[in-house]
């Protein structure tokens, strides 16, 4: 057949033909002969839009998104689509709303209330993320997809059993579903069962083979999997055209574990360094929006260190809250604080990293209200979201801990809403903080994944710190990781006793308990008593990292 004698009719079907065949390029040539004939075409436009966000061409998808609601302003998938390309973008807001708009156009959009959702996860809107999962499910209610991401906003609101039965019901539906699979045995680490957590993902590789990230997961909970069969198919995995840069960088962390048990440090390092560099590559849009915010916007954020300029006419604060800030770099010994405080005669709620400060300042950094801010907003959204976490309630006589090591930002306002509180600094030799931080990729650090930025973010909270100790000099607890591992039972009956909380052996026997809950890297290791090993694991690593030694004074 003459190509040229087709009419728009034949060229259609065989655009739409070789769309779903994914053959994008064909598809993508009919779709404009199409419109060469015939500009407003509307189901090329629209289906062209959609292609485009395939193959990432955003700016096209947006401009043909657009012009197709201009020509069918109440065409709901348009808009959903539109949603799609903005969520991608890192444009939530944006995002947001289009999505909104298409659920108004057609109340039963399931994929625009599931879209919906993911937005709302990423703006740790959790309960709202709820909401809309559980419209998709009302809508469609064999819908695997919906029960799976229902089970992570329940996961990241600490209901544990309702996000088990959420992932149990997606593999209930979709028998194959590997990242469900993978999902649920992240929820039994977290619960310390490990050998459900282990079965879980092996499953999950038994239907994807080739997922690095799950494979990692696996060889963090058994070691021994780590054999050299494995290692040969892991490289096979990271050479092959399909694997995706989140892949290959969970493959170079694989690779720096056989580096390591070969005591090539070396190897291991430049490993690291690669796998750290994939994968920050791989969420590049994500993480260089945080990057700009963490290492330049916040740090010069002047009215973090002067309240003068606050409206004060601050009301009566219930003195009954007294929280326990835990705060620090990451890989500083914080989780094992926050198990001994925890663990004593008296119940104490613990929010782990809950994250509130950094959300609610974030928020008015972005709207540039700062100035303009009253410390009345500040304690009534603080107190608001500490009870819907179940911190503040009678049981606890209002003492709970909150573990966002961030929060040295934000010591200033800590003491300026809850003058009752106790900061706790967790500190740990420099080195030895960053090397665990490398080793241990925290996912949603956007500062984490390259050494510069790393050692940047050192230097700034390091700073900051002095900072708010000579403003607040006896406000902060100073705890050295490494004379509470050395010396636990003197060190941990001082910090008792700074807390007000009596002191008994329960808080050194935190890993006895069997409703230890953490969702931290630190989730296998607070199983265990305290030990020393890890406090000169870094030495192998110093001369690597000499290089900044003449750029950061406390280098060490």
């Amino acid at each position: 057949m003459n190509k040229k004698n087709l009419t728009i009719k034949e060229t259609f079907a065989l655009a739409i033909q070789n769309h779903q065949n994914n053959n994008f390029k064909i598809a993508e040539d009919f779709y404009k002969e199409i419109l060469e004939k015939n500009p407003n075409h509307f189901e090329s436009i629209f289906l062209l839009g959609s292609l485009s966000i395939q193959i990432k061409n955003f700016d096209t998808a947006i401009q043909l998104l657009n012009k197709a609601i201009q020509i069918k302003p109440d065409h709901a998938n348009a808009y959903h689509n539109l949603g799609l390309v903005f969520k991608i973008l890192g444009k939530l807001q944006e995002a947001m709303n289009y999505c909104q708009k298409a659920i108004q156009i057609k109340p039963d959009h399931a994929e625009a209330y599931n879209n919906l959702g993911l937005i709302f996860i990423e703006l740790r809107e959790f309960q709202k993320a709820v909401s809309c999962y559980q419209k998709v499910i009302q809508i469609h209610p064999n819908h695997a997809g919906a029960y799976n991401n229902l089970g992570a906003a329940h996961k990241e609101l600490e209901e544990f059993n309702k996000a088990i039965s959420c992932y149990q019901k997606a593999i209930q539906i979709k028998p194959d579903h590997a990242n469900a699979y993978h999902n649920l045995g992240l929820v039994f680490k977290i619960l310390g069962k490990f050998k459900d957590a282990t079965n879980c993902c092996q499953k999950s590789l038994k239907h994807e083979p080739k997922n690095l990230i799950t494979l990692y997961d696996l060889s963090e909970l058994k070691e021994e999997v780590l054999d050299l069969n494995l290692k040969n198919r892991i490289n096979k995995i990271m050479d092959s055209n399909d694997c995706t840069k989140k892949n290959l960088a969970y493959g170079n962390f694989l690779l720096a574990k056989y580096e390591l048990r070969a005591k090539n440090y070396n190897k291991e390092f430049n490993y690291l360094l690669k796998g750290h560099q994939c994968y920050f590559e791989s969420e590049s849009k994500n993480f260089n929006k945080g990057i700009e915010y963490w290492l330049n916007e916040l740090p010069k954020t002047k009215e973090l260190f002067n309240f003068n300029k606050f409206n004060k006419n601050i009301k009566k604060i219930n003195y009954k809250i007294k929280p326990i800030f835990i705060i620090g770099f990451p890989r500083c010994g914080s989780t094992l604080v926050e198990k001994i405080i925890a663990s004593g005669q008296k119940y104490i709620s613990t929010g782990e990293e809950t994250n509130i400060l950094n959300a609610l300042v974030g928020q008015k950094l972005q709207q540039k209200k700062l100035l303009n801010l009253d410390i009345e907003y500040f304690k009534t959204r603080l107190i608001e979201n500490y009870k819907q976490k179940g911190l503040i309630h009678e049981k606890s006589d209002y003492t709970f801990t909150d573990k966002t090591l961030d929060n040295f930002f934000y010591i200033g306002l800590i003491k300026e809403i809850f003058p009752n509180a106790k900061v706790i600094h967790c500190r740990r030799n420099a080195l030895s903080s960053i090397m665990s931080l490398l080793k241990n990729n925290l996912r949603v650090v956007s500062w984490a994944h390259n050494l510069e930025h790393i050692f940047k973010f050192f230097d700034i909270y390091y700073q900051t710190i002095q900072k708010f100790k000579k403003i607040y000099p006896n406000f902060i607890y100073e705890l050295e990781y490494e004379k509470l591992v050395s010396d636990p039972e003197i060190v941990s009956k001082k910090l008792m006793k700074f807390c007000d909380l009596a002191w008994d052996k329960k808080c050194l026997e935190f890993y006895k308990r069997k409703d230890l809950i953490s969702q931290t890297a630190s989730n296998v290791q607070i199983r265990k008593a305290i030990y020393k090993d890890s406090i000169k694991k870094y030495l192998p690593y110093k001369q690597f990292l000499s290089k900044y030694g003449d750029k950061y004074f406390w280098f060490n």
